[in-house]
């Protein structure tokens, strides 16, 4: 059966308005674009061209923008695809009751687990703080409190009428904090989090007592020529896109909160040796040297524009050591924690 023009922009228009794709996903099939389907409506002509439609914008645009498209039609084919590049692994934060805290027209989702000195854990972009499985369980053991927290948008949280920024969301932890009544809490953030708990160590009432930022970038330039293309998306973004529709309010929203944090990291504004200079939080800036994203190099000049720094580079792991050697990476954060100012304290820091 032919498609005609007029019923190719129609599917083109359901397709890139991220609404649901007809009927429910049950996917059997080893394949990404054309997983089997309970419903008759799945197997149409109209269906089998959307998903041609799908591959053929991987290969225009890339896998970032490509697979975001893909998984934001069937979070069911998302689950599926991260169930079979993953081996299972326990979600410590699957269970974890939180509550929410209105901000500027957004709900915020947090959680505290734990007693002791506060560590707030701060995710990438559409990622959750299920990112932060391998590392919650040895930082209660070891005697602090976490603070986890679901960015704008992000996991458990909602969205809110604005574009996502890193100020707003740096914003947002501030309402956070204020409203758990911490002062001066320790600050762990990654890639995208990093640079949100390096823009709070930078200005605002609330900074923290120290700041460990993993895989962060402070400037455009410091991005790898073709990140957007990087293999291992072909593995992570299926994971993050499971990881969204189990969590999020609206489980097809995967392909929005895509092209909101693209538009956000496009619209960053740099920020330069000047300003990194006036950061007197004790900070340790990490990364891999084989990052898929983030020049290494760059990593090195963070550590060197802010005052009394410490680098950490690991050999291997890329923008995903907290995943790939978690034993590893928990060892550094009890490291920097042992040696934070604050991080041995044993009571919560209060107003």
């Amino acid at each position: 059966m032919e498609i005609q023009p007029r019923q190719k922009a129609r599917a083109t228009r359901r397709l890139f308005q991220r609404r649901r794709c007809p009927g429910p996903a049950q996917p059997q099939r080893r394949a990404l674009f054309l997983p089997r389907c309970g419903a008759p409506a799945c197997r149409t002509p109209e269906r089998i061209w959307i998903m041609r439609r799908i591959a053929k914008h991987i290969v225009r645009r890339g896998l970032w923008h490509g697979l975001a498209a893909a998984l934001a039609c069937s979070p069911a084919m998302a689950q599926h695809e991260a169930e079979h590049q993953h081996p299972p692994r326990a979600i410590a934060g699957a269970k974890t009751q939180g509550s929410h805290v209105e901000v500027d027209g957004a709900r915020i989702w947090y959680a505290s687990i734990g007693h002791g000195a506060p560590v707030v854990l701060l995710h990438g972009g559409m990622a959750s703080s299920r990112s932060w499985d391998g590392q919650v369980p040895a930082l209660v053991a070891a005697g602090y409190r976490v603070i986890l927290i679901d960015s704008r948008g992000h996991g458990r949280s909602t969205l809110g009428p604005h574009p996502l920024r890193y100020e707003l969301l740096a914003d947002d932890v501030r309402a956070v904090l204020a409203h758990l009544h911490l002062v001066r809490p320790i600050v762990i953030g990654w890639s995208d989090g990093g640079i949100v708990a390096l823009m709070l160590a930078m200005r605002g009432n609330a900074r923290p007592c120290a700041v460990y930022a993993f895989g962060a970038n402070m400037d455009k330039a410091s991005v790898r020529p073709g990140a957007d293309d990087a293999p291992i998306l072909a593995t992570i973004v299926p994971r993050l896109a499971a990881d969204y529709a189990a969590l999020a309010p609206d489980p097809n929203g995967f392909g929005r909160l895509a092209e909101a944090t693209r538009a956000m990291q496009a619209a960053q504004q740099d920020i330069g040796p000047a300003q990194l200079a006036t950061i007197r939080t004790a900070v340790t800036i990490a990364g891999a040297e084989d990052d898929e994203f983030i020049l290494p190099a760059h990593f090195r000049a963070l550590a060197g524009a802010i005052p009394s720094a410490r680098l950490e580079l690991f050999p291997t792991g890329g923008h995903f050591v907290p995943w790939k050697m978690p034993d590893r990476f928990n060892r550094s954060l009890l490291t920097f924690l042992a040696h934070a100012p604050c991080g041995r304290r044993r009571e919560a820091l209060q107003r």
